[in-house]
């Protein structure tokens, strides 16, 4: 009963600080972004840590992701405590990559490859899904609620139903080896529950036509493949979860690993369909 509380206390502070940062400034999004990119940095750099395989220091890795990720943000709208040069905040984050790479060749040669192999792996899974998604909502000039709050909650919808719908109906296992209580009852409950939800949200943005409907068709696959992704990885670091800054729900890459397959694959979408 303490677990629960817990975790429903937990979950309820993390989603009220998302709701709110969507809802207010979008200089509060892209800071919000900014700590989850070098907080989830760490902790995928911490799951690697070893002597043989990754012997960078993560909290650096941490700092260098965030200072990136506002470089690189800053380009698409001047944030006025990080004042940077066009220039250089448009290839801010190939800078911070760069930067990291000579570290590890000139410093850290014992394990140099195996380092920028996962800086690398980190600067594509992590940092670039949250930098599109903050030009996402930079860009957003719709006038009603933000689109990125639409992307949240089909995600948080299709994780929940997803869930119910495996307990309550689960038999036919997805992924066994990664996953083993992900069922395939569970994920079609969860995509119809997600395209039930889009075109409630499509009845209420009329603008967007059929819009949301098709993103639910693209946003929930996503979102399992994010989710198995990341239990790959914590499977094969034999770790429960990547951190436990959240009680109850352990760090904010188990929080975030569905939105960081899903915002790719929504971005794609959305340039799309605003071209067309």
């Amino acid at each position: 009963m303490k677990t629960l509380l817990t975790r429903s206390i937990s979950g309820l502070i993390f989603v009220s600080v998302v709701l709110l940062s969507l809802l207010l400034s979008k200089n509060y999004l892209v800071l919000l972004f900014a700590a989850v990119s070098g907080i989830c940095f760490y902790e995928f750099h911490k799951m690697f840590k070893s002597d043989k395989l990754l012997n960078f220091n993560p909290i650096i890795s941490g700092i260098i992701a965030s200072i990136g990720f506002l470089i690189t943000v800053n380009h698409y709208m001047p944030i006025p405590i990080f004042e940077f040069s066009e220039d250089f905040g448009k290839y801010g984050l190939l800078s911070m990559m760069t930067l990291l790479i000579c570290i590890q060749l000139l410093f850290q040669a014992k394990n140099a490859f195996s380092n920028i192999a996962l800086i690398l792996l980190g600067t594509v899974y992590i940092l670039i899904p949250l930098i599109l998604g903050a030009i996402v909502h930079i860009k957003d000039d719709s006038g009603d609620l933000p689109i990125l709050l639409f992307v949240f909650l089909l995600v948080w919808i299709n994780d929940t139903f997803a869930y119910l719908s495996g307990m309550l109906f689960g038999k036919h296992k997805m992924a066994p080896k990664i996953s083993p209580k992900k069922t395939w009852e569970g994920f079609i409950g969860g995509v119809l529950f997600t395209i039930m939800a889009a075109y409630l949200i499509h009845l209420f943005e009329s603008n967007y036509s059929m819009f949301w409907v098709y993103s639910a068709v693209i946003i929930a696959p996503a979102a399992v493949l994010g989710d198995l992704f990341e239990s790959y990885l914590k499977r094969k670091n034999k770790i429960k979860d990547t951190g436990n800054i959240m009680p109850g729900h352990g760090g904010l890459l188990d929080r975030f690993d569905a939105m960081l397959f899903a915002i790719p694959f929504f971005y794609i979408w959305h340039v799309i369909y605003t071209f067309t």
